[in-house]
């Protein structure tokens, strides 16, 4: 395409009210349609490309991090990372984003918690305290007396 043209359909496409990165990828398709189709392709359909899938967050991914997870919770991004052969940043991606955890004391925890979880957690956290704080006392009632 000549300049004058280019511009031209520039033109026409900002009249559209496309922005910016929506006409230069528009254009840069047409520069990549006309570059093929020099090249002698006749169809139009995209062709099945073999490889490696875009987003390496598949269910079954998913579904394997979460089960090591359940194992034990004080694994690290870097050992699931290495013991599944998943990118790191994608683990962390699936760990925060799709089961929707983060790292509290050493340990993956739910971010949100329900009710019923936050009364269990309370529980569990003030029964012990209060087994300490009553076991000195039997234990000085048994000195003293």
């Amino acid at each position: 395409m000549e300049k004058i043209e280019k511009r031209a359909v520039i033109k026409y496409l900002f009249i559209k009210r496309m922005s910016t990165r929506e006409i230069y990828d528009d254009m840069l398709a047409v520069k990549n349609w006309v570059a093929e189709f020099k090249r002698g392709r006749r169809s139009v359909v995209n062709e099945h490309h073999s490889g490696r899938p875009k987003d390496a967050a598949s269910a079954e991914n998913i579904q394997i991090i979460n089960d090591l997870l359940n194992k034990d919770r004080r694994l690290t991004i870097r050992h699931i990372a290495e013991t599944t052969s998943i990118n790191c940043s994608t683990v962390h991606q699936i760990v925060s984003e799709n089961l929707g955890m983060r790292k509290v004391s050493a340990r993956w925890v739910p971010k949100m918690l329900t009710e019923e979880q936050k009364k269990v957690r309370f529980n569990v956290c003030t029964d012990p305290l209060s087994r300490l704080q009553a076991e000195p006392r039997t234990f000085l009632d048994r000195i003293v007396t």
